[in-house]
Formats: C-alpha cells, sequence, structure tokens
C-alpha cells in the first residue's frame, strides 16, 4: 500500500512540474518573441523628459548616421525637467533593417561594456523651467562598434531596465560598399509635371561580389524622414554587371507635397513670422502661433525648408542647450467642419515623424478649429498638416498643404545587405538626395 502511494504521489508530482515546465516554456518563447518582435524608434516614455536627439556628434539637426571606420561619433542628448539630477544608465540594441532586435548577442556587435551610466550632465541657466541635460556620445572609451546596422541605446533611470525605462534614442552605422545614384522627376508613371515626384535608383555593388543581388538586398527609402509613406523593395527592378537598378516602379512615386511651415522663438521678444504672440503666464511662457492657411492651390518657394527638423537655440546667450527655456506652443488650424472620414495631424521631427497620439489634432466646434499643444525647448521648427484616411497608414498633404512636383524633398536611402548563411543585415549604402 506504501508503495502504491508513493509511486502515485511521485508520479502526480511527475505530472505536475512537467506542465509547470511546458507554462515556463511558453512564457520564454512568448518572451522572446516579443522582444525581437518590438519595434524600436527615437521617444521618450517618461512625462519628464523631453527634446530627445539624435545627431551626428557636431551637428545641430540631421540624420544619425555615421561611417563604421570614420571615427564620426554620434550624440544623443535629452532634458530631464526638475531640479535634482538622476542617475541613468544605457544599453545597447542592434536590429535588422525593420528596427527589431537582430539575432546578434551583445559581444558580436561592441566593443567594450554595455550597460554603462551617463555621467555628462549639466543644470539649465536662468530658465523659467528648470531642467538638468544630459548628453551621451557613442562609441566612447567604454564601448566600441563592431558591425554596421541600425541601433537603440535604451536608457534607464537606477539601472532599472525593467521598470525604470525612461528613453529609446535609434541611429544608424553604415560600412560604405555600395555607390548609390538616384535622381528625383517630376514626370512619373502617374502624371508629367503634377503632385508627384519618382525616384531612379542605381547602386554600383561592386565591392560586395554578391552571387544572388535579386534577393541579397533590401532597399529603404525615406522621404524627409517620415515613416508613414516609408517604401521598402525587397529586390531590385534590374541587374545589369555590378549594378542594381529601382527604376520605373510605382513604389517610388511620392506626393511632392508643399515646402514646411516654420516657425522660430529662439527670442522672446524678437520672434519670427508665423507667431501671434509669446506671453508670460502662470509661471511659464506661451507661443500662440497665428491661425494656419490652408495652401491646396499655393506652392511656397521662400520658407527656410529644413525638411521637417528642428534646431535649439537661443539668441540672447550663447549656451542654448542650457540657456533655451520651455515654452508652451500652441497650433491652431481653422476649417469650417472637420474631417470626418480621418484625423488632422501635425507631422514634423518633433512629433517623431510618425502618426500618432502625438501628431493628432483636436476639433473645437465652438471656435472652428483644429487645435494642438506641445511644450517645446526654444529654437527653430519645422513641420507640415497632414490628413489620415480612417483604417489608412499613409498620410496625405493634399486636403490642406498641396502637393507639387517642383516642392523641395529630402530623400534617404539606406542599403541593407544579407546574403545566404549570414545572421544579421550589414547597412553597406547610404545616400541623401535633394531636389
Amino acid at each position: 500500500f506504501l508503495m502504491f502511494f508513493t509511486f502515485k504521489t511521485v508520479n502526480k508530482f511527475c505530472e505536475i512540474l512537467v506542465k509547470k515546465v511546458i507554462v515556463l516554456s511558453v512564457f520564454l518563447l512568448l518572451s522572446t518573441i516579443v522582444l525581437y518582435s518590438y519595434t524600436y524608434r527615437t521617444q521618450a516614455f517618461s512625462g519628464n523628459i523631453h527634446t530627445l536627439q539624435v545627431l551626428r556628434e557636431g551637428e545641430r539637426y540631421g540624420t544619425p548616421v555615421v561611417d563604421l571606420q570614420s571615427g564620426q561619433a554620434i550624440s544623443i542628448s535629452f532634458d530631464e525637467t526638475g531640479y535634482i539630477s538622476s542617475n541613468f544608465h544605457y544599453k545597447i540594441i542592434h536590429c535588422n533593417s525593420n528596427w527589431e532586435q537582430s539575432s546578434l548577442s551583445s559581444m558580436e556587435y561592441l566593443d567594450g561594456f554595455d550597460g554603462n551610466s551617463i555621467t555628462n550632465y549639466d543644470y539649465s541657466i536662468n530658465t523659467t523651467v528648470n531642467y538638468i541635460h544630459y548628453q551621451l556620445s557613442l562609441p566612447n572609451e567604454d564601448v566600441q562598434f563592431k558591425v554596421s546596422g541600425n541601433y537603440a541605446v535604451i536608457i534607464a533611470k537606477d539601472n532599472d531596465f525593467e521598470n525604470g525605462v525612461v528613453a529609446c534614442a535609434c541611429f544608424t552605422i553604415v560600412e560604405p560598399m555600395a555607390r548609390i545614384n538616384a535622381t528625383i522627376s517630376g514626370n512619373t508613371m502617374k502624371e508629367i509635371n503634377g503632385k508627384y515626384q519618382q525616384l531612379q535608383i542605381d547602386i554600383d555593388i561592386d565591392q560586395l561580389k554578391s552571387v544572388n543581388p535579386m534577393h541579397d538586398f533590401m532597399l529603404i527609402v525615406k522621404q524627409n524622414g517620415r515613416e508613414d509613406n516609408q517604401v521598402t523593395l525587397t529586390s531590385p527592378s534590374s541587374i545589369l554587371s555590378n549594378k542594381i537598378s529601382y527604376s520605373n516602379l510605382q513604389e517610388l512615386i511620392f506626393e511632392g507635397g508643399n515646402q514646411y511651415r516654420t516657425i522660430d522663438f529662439s527670442s522672446r521678444y524678437t520672434y519670427g513670422s508665423g507667431i501671434d504672440r509669446i506671453r508670460y503666464e502662470e509661471g511659464e511662457y506661451h507661443v500662440y502661433l497665428e491661425p494656419a492657411q490652408t495652401r491646396a492651390d499655393k506652392r511656397e518657394t521662400y520658407n527656410i525648408d529644413a525638411h521637417g527638423d528642428y534646431a535649439i537655440n537661443y539668441q540672447d546667450g550663447e549656451e542654448s542647450d542650457l540657456e533655451a527655456d520651455y515654452m508652451w506652443v500652441h497650433f491652431y488650424l481653422p476649417l469650417e467642419k472637420p474631417f470626418l472620414s480621418g484625423s488632422m495631424n501635425i507631422m514634423g521631427r518633433f512629433t517623431g515623424n510618425i502618426i500618432g497620439e502625438e501628431s493628432k489634432m483636436e476639433y473645437d466646434f465652438t471656435r472652428k478649429y483644429y487645435y494642438k499643444s506641445y511644450f517645446l525647448k526654444q529654437g527653430g521648427y519645422n513641420y507640415i498638416y497632414v490628413f489620415l484616411p480612417k483604417g489608412g497608414s499613409q498620410a496625405t498633404q493634399i486636403p490642406i498643404e498641396g502637393s507639387f512636383w517642383q516642392s523641395s524633398n529630402q530623400y534617404e536611402i539606406y542599403l541593407y545587405y544579407k546574403p545566404l548563411g549570414s545572421r544579421y543585415e550589414r547597412l553597406v549604402g547610404y545616400n541623401i538626395v535633394k531636389n
């Protein structure tokens, strides 16, 4: 009887143990799937973190792309509002072309130690909003990069990467082995010299010695850094000797759009056009913009166009990073009726260049206008108004800004290379073309 009881007990225990192991295995598998399928992008996760910038070191604005062996560095900076500095740490993640974590271990893409602290910070000077400005340069004496590709830097408070993550900063490292040439034309497959622009891209891949160029390359094209109309091409349209081409493709047709709108509140006293007034109210500065006018039938030719970017600037001092103040900036877009078939959004790098809650405007039925307010650091900012149809993923400028083939645009072209047997995508080509 005791032997039978013991056997049944052991058998039951083993059954329970097996079930727990299965549940744990499924949990770990799902956790891994979630981890590797998460799409990284530059963004702050804390309400106290502002003006998260990722730039080539020494530049005030632009796309954060550096050459692997050039000695160029990436600068990551942000402000934390408050009086007391925090203890921030960072980890570096290698990503694929879709900004999901790659299969490489940190030892395969980094030299040095991961998980270091951010020690370079300073306090704001004579500002109404107190903040601490943090800055991190990569590579540095603690860590260097071994391979090209996309990188995400995760920043956490008190080294708590489970509950204390405050920001993610993304940048790209290229090993320039392919020469990219591209042209922009108003003569498109849709129409001639109308609303659109079409790209023709030719790439010299002689240095790569690819044995299967039809399947080894991934081409990504961004217009003014936007995510919603990004184009991804998995194979070229033609191959000739050591050159691949992407030509006569519907996917490479973009709205010409209009020149970006500009506001400049780098001074409280002599502010630029588009600003109605700046007022000090209840302990903070407020920037009230003039009501925006639709430009559907008017192509702008004179605006200072940074292709949706922004630059921090304080005219009345010498250290903009520390002396520039934070102000509430209020945007207004008068329309007699709201769009019921979609949403109105503000697009620019300061909204992340994506469509989401950060970009979406609200409509005031009493005053008959769309509105949105942002807490921004003094400087100059580019932006446009775009409309996103319900159920759609790509926004259009046409209803408010109009679209013209002559408009100035910046196209960023990325070429990733992953031959058969390779464990990660190398970024072997990068170029910017403007018209």
